[in-house]
């Protein structure tokens, strides 16, 4: 079978805000997402859009996004530095920080971050 010519032909399955975040970032790079029923030359499916119950959360009410902040947080990222690492604005993730705060009960990241490793939620890996 002979190699196609043009963009790479990519599909997306799944749904939830990565599937959101994949779509812009493939438009970017030039990538064409294929239309439903459509053979592509790439598949990429997405865990569903629910969040998945993770056991270092039980108890607690954070999102996978809200966790994932957290582990860049205690690795002393800054908020534009993991705006940056995650493809969202600035201002989402101070918006998901005030969520966090509010869930563990401290006001600083500092606290945040003393908290989330005092309960295990996130390793600080050197």
């Amino acid at each position: 079978m002979g190699r196609r010519e043009g963009p790479l032909i990519v599909r997306i399955e799944g749904g939830g805000e990565l599937a959101s975040s994949l779509l812009e970032r493939a438009a970017a790079y030039g990538l064409r997402l294929a239309a439903k029923g459509e053979p592509a030359d790439m598949v990429a499916r997405l865990p569903p859009a629910e969040p998945v119950e993770d056991a270092r959360l039980a108890g607690y009410s954070l999102s996978g996004r809200e966790l994932e902040i957290l582990e860049y947080l205690v690795d002393g990222w800054s908020n534009a530095e993991i705006a940056s690492a995650l493809g969202i604005a600035v201002r989402t993730v101070r918006f998901h920080l005030e969520g966090l705060y509010s869930k563990l009960g401290v006001t600083r990241r500092g606290e945040a971050a003393r908290e989330a490793l005092s309960r295990g939620l996130v390793r600080f890996d050197a």
